[in-house]
């Protein structure tokens, strides 16, 4: 018993004072870091100058894909109009009958009222003759090939021009909507793109490429201009072994051209993204950078071509400066801020 109790004592003692060190360790981490009276005291200044960020230009490839989203859409019902005038004799077709280019549709028939005459007798008396009515009639044929849909009767009337029937064509096209961004980058459009629908086949090439614009175009878009949806749209035709339905969403890949081996810069190093653009030259002395006009060929939205104004040597800052900065130059209070921007000033959405 004697040999538990001075044991349990033993141990009380060890946990006092490992305890008592640990109190003492604290207070000397709290109250007397480290250092000695030698050392030097350390600024808290947060401020740095980190200078401005250059980059040079360098040879690369680009090629130019603008990727604009859309949708299936059945391609426009063709009216077929009236070549003639009367009434409707006779129906060929019934309403959604399969038609082909060139296929009859109905008749129209005129009535023509000859002229009246007058006759005669032998006691000299004279009789009005009514002239004899004649009949002129117009077949009217299908002006495309598709599903027939009739707006005429039998016995109705007609002018020459007014519709009679509408053809819709078992054809679909897909139409993406262009933003002001993508139609400077679409310039040179090709005769074909890549078309790939969400859940269904495989990526697709689709022909006849043509950049449409719709008789009422919406024009949305923020203050700022950015993304601005000019209701410009690229439409090409789906091949007619690709099962399709009107509404499927769809995205369109254009490659508007390549280039291999040109001199290439990040847009957030160019301001402008067309044709001619500026890069801004750092001051060897620490003033302003100096603004340089540029001649600018392809981008695929991440890198510019420059095509002329610079060489592989030149040096550019990396980000064009911030419209805020270049509103308050003059006035910094010398907090350190260098003013330029974290990106270009307007970029690719595609």
């Amino acid at each position: 018993m004697s040999t538990s109790t001075r044991s349990g004592r033993i141990l009380n003692i060890a946990k006092t004072v490992i305890w008592a060190i640990i109190a003492i360790a604290l207070v000397k981490f709290a109250f007397f870091p480290g250092g000695g009276a030698d050392a030097e005291p350390q600024s808290l200044d947060p401020s740095a100058n980190y200078g401005q960020m250059t980059i040079t230009p360098t040879r690369g490839d680009i090629t130019n894909t603008v990727t604009a989203k859309g949708m299936v859409e059945a391609d426009a019902a063709t009216t077929v109009k009236s070549t003639g005038e009367g009434t409707v004799s006779y129906i060929a077709l019934p309403d959604g009958s399969q038609v082909d280019t060139g296929a009859p549709i109905l008749e129209v028939r005129k009535e023509i009222q000859g002229q009246d005459s007058m006759t005669t007798d032998d006691e000299g008396n004279q009789t009005v003759v009514p002239g004899k009515t004649t009949y002129e009639y117009t077949t009217i044929y299908a002006t495309a090939s598709g599903t027939l849909r009739l707006s005429a009767l039998l016995g109705q009337q007609f002018a020459i021009g007014d519709p009679v029937a509408t053809i819709q064509p078992p054809t679909f096209s897909a139409v993406a909507t262009l933003n002001a961004d993508q139609l400077y980058r679409i310039q040179n459009a090709p005769n074909e793109a890549t078309l790939t629908i969400t859940n269904g086949p495989a990526p697709f090439t689709c022909s006849g490429l043509q950049i449409v614009t719709p008789d009422k175009a919406p024009k949305t878009g923020d203050q700022n201009g950015a993304a601005q949806t000019t209701g410009i749209q690229a439409k090409c035709a789906i091949p007619g072994d690709q099962k399709v339905f009107p509404g499927l969403q769809v995205t369109m890949d254009v490659v508007a051209g390549s280039a291999q081996g040109v001199l290439t810069l990040p847009i957030s190093a160019v301001e402008g993204r067309f044709q001619s653009g500026y890069v801004y030259v750092p001051d060897p002395d620490g003033g302003d950078p100096a603004k340089k006009p540029v001649k600018l060929g392809l981008t695929d939205g991440k890198v510019v071509e420059i095509v002329e104004g610079l060489s592989e040597s030149d040096e550019v800052l990396e980000f064009v400066p911030s419209k805020s900065q270049d509103a308050t130059d003059g006035s910094s209070d010398g907090s350190g801020d260098t003013g330029f921007s974290g990106g270009a000033a307007t970029g690719e959405g595609a």
